[in-house]
Formats: C-alpha cells, sequence, structure tokens
C-alpha cells in the first residue's frame, strides 16, 4: 500500500503492507509537524521566529526543530563549518532561491551556525542576528521521525520517500532508481535498512549579478556548482540528506565524516551524457 501527500516542498510517498493505515495517518502526522515548524516560507515556523530575534534573545522552539538544530551544530562544528544552516540562509535569499520573507536589510543577517547557543531542550540563544534555512536537513528528519511513528506501531516493513530523500526498514530489498544530475534514471539500488539521499543542481540554477548560482552553498558562501549526482547511503535519513551537501562541496571531508556515522557516498558508473 502506498499513499502519498504534498509536504516537505515535494511528494511523500510512505509505503507499507497493507492493513497499516492508522500508522500511516500518524507518520504523515509527523511529517507535517516538521514541515509546519521548519517552513522557511511559513510566518509562524520557528525559523520565522529565529528570523525575527535580535542579538541575545532568547528564543522557544519546538522540540523537533531543536533536535535538527542540535544535529546542523554537531555537523558545522565536524566539517570546519562548512555545513552552516545560517550561512545557506542568507546565501539563497540573496540568490533569490528563497523568499524575502519581509526582511528589509540582509546584511543585517550576519550570523553563523556558531551564533545559536542551544540552552535547552526548548531555547535557543541568539548571540548574532541569523537567517536559518533547514532545507539541507529537516527533510530527511521529517522521514526518520515518520519512520520511528511507523515501527513504534508496528509496522513490520515500509519505505517513507520525500522526494528522493529516502528510508526503508524492514527485511526486504526495495529497489530505488537513482537520476542523475540530468534527471534521468540510468542505474537502481537495493535499500535494506537504510537511508538514501540524492542531489545534483545541474538543472536548478540561476544567475546573480552576472554569476552562475545554485542552492547547494559550499565555503564562505559560496554556490556549489556540481555537474554530477551525488548520493549517500546512512543508517539516518537526517544525516544522509545533510551529507550530501558536504559531499558536493567537499568529498574527502564527507567520506570522513559519512565513516563515523557508519554511512558512505554511493559510487556509481561516470556516463559521458550527463557531463
Amino acid at each position: 500500500m502506498t499513499r502519498c501527500r504534498p509536504l516537505l516542498g515535494t511528494f511523500v510517498e510512505i509505503t507499507t503492507p497493507e492493513g497499516h493505515v492508522s500508522a500511516v495517518d500518524e507518520a504523515f502526522a509527523a511529517i507535517a509537524h516538521v514541515h509546519a515548524r521548519m517552513s522557511f516560507h511559513q510566518v509562524d515556523s520557528d525559523l520565522a521566529l529565529l528570523r525575527k530575534a535580535r542579538a541575545g534573545d532568547v528564543v522557544r522552539l519546538d522540540a523537533e526543530t531543536i533536535r535538527v538544530l542540535r544535529l546542523a551544530l554537531d555537523l558545522h562544528g565536524q566539517s570546519g563549518g562548512l555545513f552552516d544552516v545560517a550561512v545557506v540562509g542568507a546565501a539563497l535569499v540573496r540568490s533569490g532561491f528563497l523568499p524575502r520573507c519581509g526582511i528589509a536589510r540582509l546584511s543585517d543577517y550576519r550570523g553563523t551556525s556558531a551564533d545559536l547557543a542551544i540552552l535547552d531542550d526548548q531555547h535557543v540563544r541568539v548571540e548574532m542576528r541569523v537567517l536559518v534555512d533547514l532545507g539541507g536537513i529537516a527533510k530527511g528528519h521529517a522521514v526518520d521521525c515518520a519512520v520511528d511513528v511507523l515501527q513504534g506501531m508496528g509496522v513490520p516493513e515500509g519505505l517513507v520517500n520525500a522526494g528522493g530523500d529516502l528510508r526503508a526498514f524492514g527485511d526486504r530489498d526495495w529497489p530505488v532508481a537513482l537520476r542523475d544530475a540530468d534527471d534521468v534514471a540510468r542505474i537502481s539500488v537495493a535499500a535494506r535498512h537504510c537511508a538514501i539521499a540524492s542531489s545534483a543542481n545541474l538543472l536548478n540554477r540561476r544567475r546573480h549579478r552576472g554569476q552562475p548560482q545554485s542552492p547547494h552553498i559550499g565555503a564562505q558562501g559560496r554556490s556549489v556548482l556540481c555537474d554530477e549526482r551525488v548520493t549517500v547511503v546512512a543508517p539516518l535519513c537526517a544525516i544522509a540528506d545533510a551529507m550530501t551537501k558536504v559531499a558536493m562541496a567537499d568529498m574527502p571531508l564527507a567520506q570522513g565524516l559519512l565513516a563515523t556515522y557508519g554511512g558512505h557516498v554511493l559510487q556509481t558508473p561516470h556516463h559521458e551524457s550527463h557531463t
């Protein structure tokens, strides 16, 4: 049984054996909660609250948002600042990939992830004004939340797929077709007890001040132009989702970090047709 709903800026599919309708409904509710709290666009989301915060303010956030921020800040430290949800937010607004959401002066938002101090499971102190975007990690976290719900309600096997960020559980192989950067699926892999996420931006670029820009941000806030698909396999979808962005900017760094999480970059054959 596969059900689909529009969430997280994409279509989310949940596949389970028949007879688990209530569990699937609860799983979609968990995803919808992440969508509502961590949306950059919604005026009442936690990211909107962080946007409004001044230096020194303490902001009360949803517990799920704190969980994602903890992981994001951990990855920020482990990656030497390369994975930075604050730098990403400002860069994507500047290049037009995210809306301004009433922001008068983008230059007011100079903070990085290092300027967010998590005080407890509900509160964050903002040391400098920040423009946080969790688009590179929240979708994966939502998938993990859905899987937790399904497993907690006794679903024996399933697949949660949020626009290509997916996680499989249960004693079976799930066939997954991987789309290359040119949007053509050339290979298929089997997913079992793992999460898989892919990123590319060959077909998702725009020009800003005469320079090509992508929705993926690397060192010093610069756009990463990646002509190849990058696919990461990890135990959790939040890790797989986030680490595709690191891998696009610095493959050796991503491979080293993934080893500590029990994941890896999926090496696939090179195809001249999409270079």
